[in-house]
């Protein structure tokens, strides 16, 4: 069993308040590290990795305020990096095969033992920032149409803040061993899933982060531009958001909303959707195709014909999932009963194929890499516990219905997870629901009851609910505490946060009217929309940890409690100020 201990002897800090505090209190305590997990780092091709390790007599940060700090490898999984092989044919057929190597690293690392912290800022992988969260970077990022980083791409990021409820890692945990990791309460920790390792020379970094002892959160929000406010014609995905009405489509990068592109479309639109490989698609009402654009630049693209029925009327809904290299789109056409799937193994978008299939009246989808999921829609049936499951391969889909009698009430989102190959499910009174991807066997339940929930069907949820590694969040639309967000562990159900909205600065946050919602995982954001006309699109950023200043005498009590003193620590300021 890992385990860590305090060592007494060594100074805290140093300069004025290293000397006042050792002064006062005598002796200093630090945290060595013995040992967290045994480390063995050999991956396949990579045979010179070097990484930071856990070794005995190796301390953690204890601090105050907010201090950059190094940190220690505690856990690499699987004891190397991860190698992943990617064949492809140059030019024609008969071209040369090309094998490339690329090598990601899934770890953890430890920066501080007296925890709590109330976040987790910014964190750097050898002086590259790859992970930025504090509100003043967010806020400056929005004031000046900076782009800031959010997540680095390729990788999630897990936080934890040293709580005394903190559990075990669920990934340590599949790699260690189910009851052979420890939660380490009060150690601040951080892991960094799928990190691409090439430009760190095929090793793992050295990391270092931001941690923060602040006592407030503070929170933003943004007006998009946007052209309207359906639901359906609404979607943000990594740095972008996207919006359309009648035939003007807007492209806009976060934070700030920034417009990059308005795109005048060749008809009226019915549903938007950014894919994970920065792609906007576009599908009409009355019009059968689809439009692609580049969302980075929001350039033209491709028309794709035949998307849809000859004469689709309405109702359309899209979500995408990659895999093997390739991206696979889904747009269905509720009206019309079609079902498309289209690849990206060419130049671009083409169709693989397009069915007319039976199934229920529902407006949204989630995909995975082998089956669809949908949830049935409230306006034309009233809502159900039914759930729409569409077995697909690159042969056509196969359509099946599984009703889910365990709800407190109908269904009205389904959203599947890629990370924990899982599909999440929350019921119109807010409870939420692990199932396995067959829908044959229940993991583990939340059962809620929120005062004026709404029955709608939420397109823009059941594709849109991760808000970060191993969490999902979902609105309480009406009632006392409307527009609250509650974000909640995928691996135990646990509640990470509850944002109580009145407390927030977000614009429009006492509003009735916005009945649909959808996260943003990459920046930490909520996208609202209502449908209704006169009612604005909002960006609302989820709370964020400030830098605030620490009084002196807070830091003195709390180092001369850690050494068993009792002090007022009020006469050592007065003194030092009137020295």
């Amino acid at each position: 069993m890992a385990f860590i201990a305090p060592l007494a002897g060594a100074a805290v800090g140093g300069g004025l308040l290293g000397s006042i505090v050792t002064t006062a209190v005598g002796v200093g305590i630090n945290l060595a590290i013995a040992y967290f997990f045994p480390q063995k780092i050999k991956g396949p091709r990579a045979e010179s990795l070097k990484a930071q390790t856990s070794r005995y007599g190796e301390q953690l940060t204890r601090w105050h305020g907010a201090v950059r700090t190094a940190g220690a490898v505690i856990w690499l999984k699987g004891d190397k990096v991860d190698e992943h092989v990617k064949t492809e044919r140059q030019g024609k057929a008969l071209g040369p095969e090309v094998t490339t190597y690329s090598y990601t690293a899934t770890f953890a690392v430890a920066f501080a033992w007296n925890g709590p912290a109330s976040g987790i800022t910014r964190i750097w992988a050898d002086d590259k920032l790859i992970f930025n969260v504090s509100f003043e970077a967010l806020q400056d990022a929005i004031d000046n149409g900076g782009r800031g980083i959010g997540v680095a791409k390729g990788a999630s990021i897990k936080l934890y803040l040293g709580t005394d409820t903190q559990e075990p890692d669920p990934d340590i945990e599949a790699d260690r061993g189910a009851g052979q990791v420890p939660a380490w309460p009060g150690i601040v920790y951080a892991v960094i899933k799928n990190l691409p390792l090439d430009e760190f020379g095929i090793r793992v970094p050295n990391i270092e982060a931001e941690i923060t002892k602040a006592q407030s959160l503070a929170t933003a929000s943004v007006t998009p531009t946007g052209a309207g406010n359906s639901p359906w014609k609404t979607d943000s995905n990594g740095d972008y958001f996207a919006n359309a009405e009648g035939t003007t489509l807007y492209i806009e990068r976060l934070p700030a909303g920034t417009v990059i592109a308005t795109n005048t479309l060749p008809h009226d639109a019915y549903s938007v959707h950014i894919t994970d490989i920065n792609k906007v698609v576009v599908s009409y009402a009355l019009n059968p195709g689809i439009r692609v654009f580049d969302a980075a630049t929001g350039a033209f693209e491709a028309d794709i014909a035949g998307v849809g029925p000859a004469a689709p009327i309405l109702n359309c809904c899209m979500d995408d999932i990659s895999f093997g290299g390739i991206n696979y789109l889904f747009v269905f056409n509720q009206e019309g009963q079609t079902l498309t799937c289209l690849s990206n193994t060419g130049t671009g978008y083409s169709i693989v194929w397009q069915e007319t299939i039976s199934t229920r009246s529902t407006r949204t989808l989630s995909a995975s890499p082998s089956r669809l999921y949908a949830v049935d829609d409230w306006v034309f049936t009233g809502g159900s516990k039914v759930i729409t499951v569409i077995s697909w391969d690159t042969f056509g889909p196969v359509v099946s219905t599984v009703t889910l009698s365990v709800f407190s009430a109908s269904a009205r989102a389904c959203f599947y997870d890629e990370e924990s190959d899982s599909v999440i499910i929350e019921d119109t009174n807010g409870s939420v629901y692990v199932y396995t991807p067959d829908l044959s066997s229940l993991l583990r339940s939340k059962v809620n009851s929120l005062s004026g929930a709404l029955p709608y069907t939420d397109p823009m949820l059941s594709k849109r609910m991760k808000v970060a590694s191993d969490q999902v969040a979902i609105k309480q639309n009406s009632g006392s505490g409307k527009n609250d967000v509650y974000i909640y562990r995928v691996s135990d159900l646990s509640e990470v946060q509850h944002v109580v909205a009145s407390t927030t600065t977000w614009d429009g946050r006492t509003s009735t009217d916005y009945y649909y919602s959808g996260f943003n995982d990459r920046w930490q954001m909520m996208f609202v929309a209502t449908g209704l006309a006169g009612v604005s699109l909002r960006l609302w950023y989820l709370p964020r940890a400030a830098v605030v200043p620490v009084p002196l005498s807070e830091v003195i009590e709390e180092e001369c409690t850690l050494a068993g003193l009792t002090v007022d620590a009020s006469q050592f300021i007065t003194e030092i100020m009137g020295a």
